[in-house]
């Protein structure tokens, strides 16, 4: 009977104790709804039409999709920039390169060039340092014409020799250089000399 009083008094002590509980928990929640709702009315933006749960993901996907976007305009950019970088080093090349090919050429005098070219012609005496020069000389003060003249008359009188023709029919209005002819024609003999020995050994080759 002792053991049987003794359980009782402790059954209804954790009864009494979870009473006890059972009170404060829903003190709590009383405590803590009423507090929700001191937030609500204190938030005026407050819309429990709107499910803030799925609005902070959204907010968040578009944050990120916005951050990624101007990382992209970020790259673009520092792009272009290397790209006017380029743009004005290669605007300085082109105008160090212009600028040499605009530069004055620094022309010799007259004392500086060598004049190894002689007029052929009797009591002329001048000297120039180039074949072109001296073409040019022998055209205007002497009638001589220019040299592709010269050689293209010298190769009509040497034909005509060989073939017998009169040189007077062929209209020549060119004044030679003295030994111009006879040079020419040594020259002209000799090519034809050659000619005819490598038709030779391609004859006898065959």
């Amino acid at each position: 009977m002792n053991k049987s009083r003794d359980w009782n008094i402790v059954d209804d002590e954790l009864n009494r104790k979870l009473k006890q509980l059972q009170e404060i928990r829903t003190q709590l929640d009383d405590q803590s709804t009423e507090q929700l709702l001191q937030n609500k009315d204190q938030n005026q933006e407050y819309n429990s039409d709107v499910n803030y749960y799925k609005e902070f993901w959204r907010y968040y996907i578009l944050n990120e999709m916005a951050i990624k976007k101007v990382n992209e305009l970020h790259s673009q950019n520092q792009k272009l920039h290397e790209l006017i970088g380029d743009i004005d080093k290669l605007q300085q090349e082109l105008h160090i390169a212009l600028s040499y090919r605009h530069k004055k050429k620094n022309r010799r005098t007259s004392q500086e060039i060598e004049k190894s070219f002689v007029c052929p012609y009797e009591k002329c005496n001048k000297q120039y340092g180039s074949d072109v020069s001296l073409n040019l000389h022998i055209k205007l003060k002497h009638d001589g014409g220019n040299k592709t003249d010269r050689e293209k008359f010298a190769k009509m009188i040497i034909e005509a020799q060989q073939n017998g023709e009169t040189i007077t029919d062929l209209n020549i209005n060119i004044k030679f250089p003295p030994g111009y002819l006879d040079q020419y024609k040594n020259q002209f003999l000799n090519t034809q000399q050659n000619q005819l020995n490598q038709e030779r050994q391609s004859i006898e080759q065959d």
